[in-house]
């Protein structure tokens, strides 16, 4: 009797782990799609729907193309307030540390960091902020605005507020 209570439990322990497992590839692999909604662009994932401006979901496909992002945050209205994206340096190029401000970030072809423009003054409006992640240094928040959303120029690869262009 023990032997056929050990072997109900081995399988009904096979059977559990199967279910996590297969449960858990759906979780990953839900489809994440994208509606545009006149300017405004929602995002449906397993998690939820969240929108942001067309151009910043642009900045977003070109880098996640290159594996450089990493989530976002968003507001209560489930709209993304900040992106949360890789910075890996170019040769030649430092990060700060902590956080900047910046009109736009240049990227090279592979979306490492090659360019770090200042903005003129934090006051103007203008530029972006950027701050670091505290939980991994490799990852920064960069802050989305809905009146000149963040986006990327396609020509010279610089991530910066769409009201610059």
């Amino acid at each position: 009797m023990p032997q056929m209570k050990d072997k109900r439990r081995t399988l009904l322990g096979w059977t559990g782990g199967a279910a996590v497992v297969v449960l858990g590839a759906l979780a990953v692999a839900a489809p994440v799609t994208r509606v545009d909604n006149g300017n405004r662009a929602v995002v449906v994932s397993a998690h939820g729907d969240f929108t942001a401006p067309r151009e910043t979901l642009d900045a977003v496909k070109w880098l996640s193309d290159r594996g450089r992002t990493n989530g976002f945050r968003f507001n209560a209205d489930r709209e993304i307030t900040h992106l949360r994206l890789m910075l890996e340096p170019a040769e030649g190029t430092v990060l700060p540390v902590g956080g900047f401000h910046a009109q736009a970030v240049r990227f090279d072809e592979a979306g490492r960091v090659c360019l770090i423009a200042s903005a003129d003054s934090e006051a103007d409006g203008l530029g972006t902020d950027w701050t670091q992640d505290s939980s991994d240094p490799r990852y920064w928040f960069a802050a989305i605005g809905d009146d000149c959303p963040l986006g990327i120029d396609s020509a010279t690869l610089e991530v910066s507020r769409a009201c610059h262009r």
